[in-house]
């Protein structure tokens, strides 16, 4: 049987698919000159009612500088200290303790715990806890004895030096965190005792070593020592006690690495910015009056 051949026609493309690119230019042009035409009304808007603008302008910026006054200043400033072997969980705990109080108003208790004075806790704006090696915690573990920063916000910035040694005192009478320092110190001391006593014994071999032994009826008794070992041994003993000796003075609750820096201006508010917000939203609403009013007066001019 002869097999029919389909003629296979080339693929004709729907031309009303595609977009007129003369539309396009038209649509563009005309957004244009629209644009144009706006801020060419915006700009007559805004010399014809210049005075009105300015006068808003000045009045919204008036009010921010009045809310600027009502605003009570205060400063920023951090400490990083550094615990002895605690979690440092546990002084998060303790900042927050403070910290909740400092926002509940409790100013009676805070001077109980810190010792500052009443009027000097009423002072504190507020307190943050942050660790600085949070990113270095590996999932199920527990950060122990890593720095970490206390942000203090005050009203009164000459209360950040008698602040941070409240707070070093504060951390430091914790009875378990007194407990635990107490129990690494027995345990240092402990270990430094002892050697004291091996590098005593070391150095009596040392010099028996070194005393010439004669026979005993044609024998030598005992077996010969080697001092060269003796006296590494000896030497890595000291190098121990050392260390633990530079740790045991060193050793307590909580240290201050870096205290807080008393700063002079403070943090906020800045009148500079409150200038440039009331400004700036002075600016829009003055301009939005001008062209609510213009087209007010053309719709009365009809």
């Amino acid at each position: 049987m002869p097999q029919e051949i389909k003629e296979q026609h080339p693929y004709k493309p729907d031309y009303s698919d595609e977009v007129d690119l003369r539309e396009v230019l038209h649509w563009i042009r005309n957004g244009i000159h629209g644009f144009r035409a706006w801020c060419k009304y915006a700009l007559g808007v805004l010399v014809r009612y210049l005075p009105l603008i300015l006068l808003l302008i000045a009045l919204v910026m008036g009010i921010s500088y009045y809310l600027f006054t009502r605003e009570r200043p205060y400063y920023t400033s951090s400490a990083t200290l550094l615990p002895g072997n605690i979690r440092n969980e546990y002084f998060k705990a303790e900042i927050n303790r403070l910290a909740d109080l400092v926002r509940d108003g409790n100013h009676a208790v805070l001077n109980a715990e810190l010792k500052l004075g009443v009027e000097q806790s009423a002072q504190i704006k507020s307190l943050t806890f942050l660790n600085l090696e949070e990113e270095k915690i590996e999932e199920d573990s527990v950060l122990e004895g890593a720095p970490f920063q206390v942000k203090a916000e005050v009203y009164d910035n000459t209360l950040f030096i008698p602040l941070q040694k409240a707070l070093q005192s504060y951390l430091g009478q914790n009875v378990y965190f007194a407990k635990r320092t107490q129990a690494r110190k027995e345990q240092l001391e402990q270990q430094i005792t002892k050697l004291k006593q091996d590098i005593a014994t070391i150095d009596s071999l040392v010099r028996a070593s070194a005393t010439t032994r004669g026979p005993v009826n044609g024998f030598v008794y005992g077996e010969p020592l080697d001092p060269s070992g003796l006296y590494r041994q000896s030497t890595l003993m000291l190098e121990d006690m050392s260390k633990l000796e530079a740790e045991l003075k060193e050793l307590e609750t909580v240290q201050v690495v870096v205290g807080f820096a008393p700063m002079i201006h403070p943090t906020a508010p800045i009148l500079k910015k409150y200038l440039l917000v009331g400004g700036t939203i002075g600016c829009l609403v003055a301009f939005l009056v001008a062209l609510w009013i213009d087209k007010r007066r053309k719709k009365a001019s009809l």
